[in-house]
């Protein structure tokens, strides 16, 4: 099963869900590092006692290294390397008779810090880290001896990351940018799920800023996040939408480019991974129950999308300044035979309007209890009228969407969550775990329970049902 589904939200509910080294300080002044790039030092440049390690308890600040050590999942990314799955991934991709993912430069490349490269790193990196401090915060080299000066505090978070080093972790953009290179991919990095290393084992990338953020074992003050936009939760979820499909965008102009990070192979056109998967990963019989539900897509056709650039963006959209939802690709992509040049020369145009539409919507003021409303409104119309034909990442979205506005809400009016939303929600929720088959990534089970009951047959909760019950609740707390 994805990540996203293994933990609990920021508040009551559950989202879809994944030797130290002493540094004596001395006042100094700020002068930036003499060379490009930044060096890395290791994680354990932060883990001085008196610094990022003081073990206060989790979340606490001064306690960053211990949180990360002792709760967070990418402290053993490069550990899972070793493991059974791991290999035998390793073993189908290259079809060898043996293998070592944590040999392997592709694995490598997210699954350790500095694209798992030791070269140009300081004596106290090592890849056996994982995914460290380094790999969100930028090497550390520039701005380690001055990081904590009243001086650099006042700095910008652009000045901090041009002339240190230090990447921007605080705008909402940037954040999803930075998780994005692993999590969508980044063919320029070699970091890339293609379909053969999914043909192989690993799991397909689903990425959702507002979700992923709300399971993260945070280092950091939640009211930071809070204090700097009060609708975070909906926020993130929004223009998480929108920079996921300008870097998937940026992703395929790679492929259309025939880029690839593994091995300096070129990629074949198309890749599968940019169409649903479950066109082909399905029983291709016209007369099954999905398709008796009005599902349009015929057994065999590959529809462009996904995940990434979905219904969900559309709403999302919808009130934008900017038109930019990415038609003129999806139309394209939609039709036998598209030609890589012009499908890249459309990705360039929308990957521009994306942009700015993401900074605009970052920029834009709170959103308001009733803006909130307006927003899950849509998503639950959108659920309404596809409840017997959508797909489960779509569904997927609009879930992972009311929960980040149920969130922000909750955020803004405490009092204000009627009882009946959160529980449909989590009824919403369920469903969608409960199509995955124990021992599976994919919602394996999601066409034969789909419009159905789920595995729990003393329910009788449908995603039509619940989408109807979800637009009783919030219309009832509308009027």
């Amino acid at each position: 099963m994805i990540s996203f589904f293994k933990a609990k939200a920021l508040k009551k509910l559950a989202l879809l869900t994944m030797g130290t080294m002493l540094i004596c300080f001395s006042p100094s002044p700020i002068i930036a590092a003499e060379k490009e790039p930044f060096t890395p030092l290791g994680a354990p440049s932060c883990a001085s006692a008196a610094c990022h390690n003081q073990n206060l308890g989790r979340g606490i600040p001064f306690s960053e290294y211990t949180t990360w050590t002792g709760f967070d999942p990418h402290h053993k990314a490069y550990a899972s390397l070793f493991n059974s799955r791991s290999d035998r991934i390793v073993k189908n991709l290259y079809n060898t008779g043996a293998g070592s993912a944590g040999a392997t430069q592709l694995c490598l490349n997210c699954h350790a810090s500095n694209q798992g490269k030791s070269e140009h790193a300081g004596p106290g990196f090592s890849l056996t880290e994982g995914v460290g401090c380094e790999s969100c915060h930028g090497s550390s080299s520039g701005y380690i001896s001055v990081h904590f000066t009243e001086k650099f505090k006042k700095l910008s978070t652009q000045e901090k990351e041009k002339e240190y080093g230090l990447t921007n972790t605080k705008d909402l953009s940037s954040r999803n940018k930075m998780c994005a290179d692993c999590h969508v991919g980044n063919a320029k990095k070699g970091m890339e799920v293609n379909h053969d290393l999914i043909a192989a084992g690993h799991p397909r990338l689903n990425f959702e800023l507002s979700a992923y953020s709300a399971q993260y074992p945070k280092h950091w003050k939640i009211e930071d996040d809070l204090k700097r936009y009060p609708d975070f939760n909906a926020k993130a979820w929004a223009v998480g939408q929108i920079q996921n499909s300008k870097i998937a965008l940026e992703l395929l102009e790679d492929r259309t480019t025939g880029l690839h990070g593994v091995d300096g192979n070129k990629t074949p056109w198309p890749e599968f991974t940019e169409f649903d998967c479950f066109s082909c990963h399905k029983d291709l019989k016209l007369n099954s129950k999905k398709y008796q539900g009005g599902y349009s897509n015929k057994p065999g056709s590959l529809p462009w999308g996904g995940w990434f650039n979905g219904n969900a963006l559309k709403l999302v959209l919808e009130d934008s300044k900017v038109k930019a939802f990415p038609t003129e690709v999806s139309l394209q992509m939609n039709q036998f035979g598209a030609q890589p040049s012009k499908v890249g020369q459309s990705c360039k145009k929308a990957i521009e309007k994306l942009e700015i539409a993401a900074q605009d919507l970052e920029k834009s003021p709170t959103w308001s209890k009733s803006q909130l409303l307006s927003l899950a409104k849509k998503l639950i119309d959108s659920g309404k009228i596809n409840a017997e034909k959508g797909s489960w990442d779509e569904f997927a979205q609009l879930y992972l969407g009311l929960a980040a506005i149920h969130n922000s809400w909750d955020d803004l009016d405490p009092q204000g969550v009627p009882k009946d939303f959160t529980k449909e929600l989590v009824i919403l929720g369920d469903l969608l775990k409960d199509v995955f088959p124990k021992g599976f990534d994919s919602p394996r089970l999601f066409e034969d329970k789909f419009s159905f009951n789920p595995r729990n047959e003393k329910s009788d909760e449908t995603f039509s049902s619940v989408f109807r019950s979800l637009h009783i609740a919030l219309e009832s707390n509308r009027r």
